[in-house]
């Protein structure tokens, strides 16, 4: 039997990174963890864990995302799974938790009362246990902790948004019968609102480039609109808002399973903001679920050296007119 403990209010404007990181009765939202690893052989994976709470079209209900990606091998581990009753669901604050399938713990840290994590996913080809470490403070996005969902005139269009950007980790994953000793580091979003997700003008592509020497930028675009917002996390763990950059795509490819468009490869400028242009270079196909689809990029500079890698989230109704809200109801895994 599940536990949710709820909040009031929808984040908007925000109380405490604690307060807001409790269930919102009114928002879609998400619990979102992402990142790095490398085995001990130095090969590379990624993995993703998101907690959703749905509303559409008057149902809510809640969703469990979770992949796991051998980058070098090119192959995706990917399951979704609902819950309609919310009685799968724990969410506190000592946990996020989807049945026995996956779950997150979190305990305090001189970071964040929700510093340390403990990851677990399961799924039939694999099993991923994590420790993770804040290495900074939580960073409030945007315009103080708000971002608003490519609509500007609509002042329902908008999330509250923060992060832990920087997380060290280090653990163990079984694949296929194979067991890895892996590090790495994780990102983890905290974010939801009472935005229409299902109208494509709140459909985003998101880059979160973490970079080698522990800074961080946060971009997120609305290409429907031109809207864009972001934030720059230096290494000491300020940071500012960054809302004046460009993302110009370098291609595009049709993704088979749905026929949706998507633009792959970008070349983003931020001016007066580290070397202020990279090439965002994706290392291997992406994976797309219900939501959005995803991929590990590598961040290229002037020069042509490797600074970092960046998460890439692509979500249909950026480039795609119409969208298939449905698709949240199918299973897999």
């Amino acid at each position: 039997m599940g536990n949710i403990r709820y909040t009031g209010g929808t984040g908007v404007p925000h109380k405490g990174f604690e307060d807001e990181f409790l269930t919102h009765k009114k928002c879609s939202e998400w619990w979102y963890a992402t990142g790095y690893l490398e085995d001990e052989e130095k090969k590379l994976y990624s993995f993703q864990f998101t907690l959703a709470q749905i509303r559409i079209a008057g149902i809510k209900f809640h969703m469990l995302l979770s992949a796991l990606t051998d980058i070098g091998a090119g192959k995706h581990y990917y399951a979704q799974h609902q819950d309609f009753s919310s009685k799968r669901v724990t969410s506190d604050l000592s946990e996020t938790t989807f049945g026995d399938l996956a779950s997150i713990r979190y305990s305090r840290n001189e970071k964040s009362a929700l510093g340390d994590m403990e990851l677990s996913m399961q799924a039939k080809e694999y099993e991923l246990n994590l420790r993770m470490r804040a290495r900074k403070s939580p960073v409030w996005h945007c315009e103080d902790g708000e971002l608003q969902m490519g609509i500007l005139d609509d002042p329902k269009q908008v999330t509250y948004y923060y992060s832990l950007t920087n997380l060290s980790l280090e653990g163990i994953f079984i694949l296929n019968g194979k067991a890895h000793t892996v590090k790495g580091k994780a990102w983890f979003d905290r974010q939801g609102g009472t935005c229409r997700l299902t109208d494509p003008r709140t459909n985003w592509e998101w880059f979160s480039l973490r970079f080698f020497d522990e800074e961080e930028v946060m971009l997120f675009s609305f290409p429907r609109t031109g809207y864009v917002d972001g934030t720059y996390v230096k290494a000491d763990g300020t940071y500012r808002r960054l809302n004046d950059y460009s993302i110009a795509p370098l291609d595009f490819f049709t993704e088979p399973s749905t026929g949706y468009r998507f633009s792959n490869g970008w070349r983003v400028k931020f001016a007066g903001v580290r070397e202020e242009e990279y090439l965002v270079r994706p290392i291997t196909d992406g994976q797309f679920n219900v939501f959005f689809y995803e991929l590990l990029a590598e961040v290229i500079n002037k020069e042509g050296s490797c600074v970092g890698y960046c998460v890439v989230e692509l979500l249909p109704g950026a480039r795609n007119k119409r969208i298939k809200p449905w698709l949240a109801f199918k299973r897999k895994g």
